[in-house]
């Protein structure tokens, strides 16, 4: 019997001083670095492959050295339905001297009966600060499909000064279509998003959102600061009023408005 196909692919990227001195591309994973008219520097990460399904494989490594960046995706990064071996996502973000991460990918589709695992390793240093927003849609609304089974894992850690500072789970092994629609779970809502903050930039900034928030009958969130730290939780009937909610949310961190890369 043939093997199926599967792709791949690995991106190893390193800023200093603002500068790149690192850009390995390998499958199909690339980046590109556009001139933009904006004191941020920003870089959009690309899957050629167009999505990633049971067994393909992903990694992504990225180091800031005194350094501002802004990083987002070209596309919203569909999991497929897939059979056998899950497919791996590894993404690792260091921050050195001074730096500054906004991690702002397109949402993340998840098709029913899809089959991933993510972990996500981020590396704080000095008087860096890092701002991650992650969304995650189950099923494809525009399709009216409804996720009702499928794997889907997602482990973060986010490390300061080496002391493990934060932890984000989710597993959706053995969950079935009665569990989401529970309102302990997602209340028959389809999307959620999940923002961290770390850093003094980001801080000041979260106490301003927390004071001025407001909620819609499509849209709900949380804000909640501790342990020098934001948390942000988001919840969605749709993608679509997601990403009001989102741009509400993430203008307060930008002085003009959200990066082109992100809001395109």
């Amino acid at each position: 019997m043939n093997k199926l196909q599967r792709s791949f692919g690995k991106l190893d990227i390193k800023f200093r001083n603002n500068d790149i001195i690192k850009l390995f591309q390998k499958g199909a994973s690339k980046a590109i670095i556009p001139n933009v008219d904006d004191a941020l520097q920003q870089m959009i990460l690309i899957n050629t492959a167009g999505g990633i399904t049971s067994g393909d494989n992903y990694s992504t490594s990225i180091e800031l050295d005194n350094s501002s960046m802004c990083t987002s995706t070209q596309a919203a990064e569909k999991i497929y339905k897939g059979i056998s071996n899950p497919g791996i996502v590894d993404v690792e973000v260091n921050l050195k001297n001074n730096s500054n991460m906004y991690w702002l990918p397109q949402e993340m589709i998840l098709f029913n009966n899809c089959n991933i695992r993510r972990k996500i390793n981020i590396n704080i240093e000095d008087n860096s600060n890092f701002l991650m927003s992650e969304s995650i849609v189950f099923g494809r609304t525009s399709m009216k499909e409804k996720f009702t089974t499928g794997l889907y894992s997602d482990f973060w850690k986010i490390h300061k000064n080496k002391k493990l500072v934060h932890v984000e789970a989710s597993n959706t092994n053995g969950y079935t279509a009665d569990i989401f629609a529970k309102a302990a779970t997602f209340n028959k809502n389809c999307a959620i998003n999940i923002i961290i903050g770390i850093g003094d930039i980001i801080l000041k900034k979260g106490e301003i959102i927390k004071n001025n928030l407001k909620n819609s009958k499509m849209s709900h969130s949380e804000v909640s600061i501790w342990d020098e730290k934001l948390i942000i939780r988001t919840i969605s009937i749709d993608n679509y009023h997601l990403r009001f909610a989102l741009e509400n949310i993430l203008s307060y961190f930008f002085k003009n408005s959200i990066p082109k890369i992100w809001s395109i």
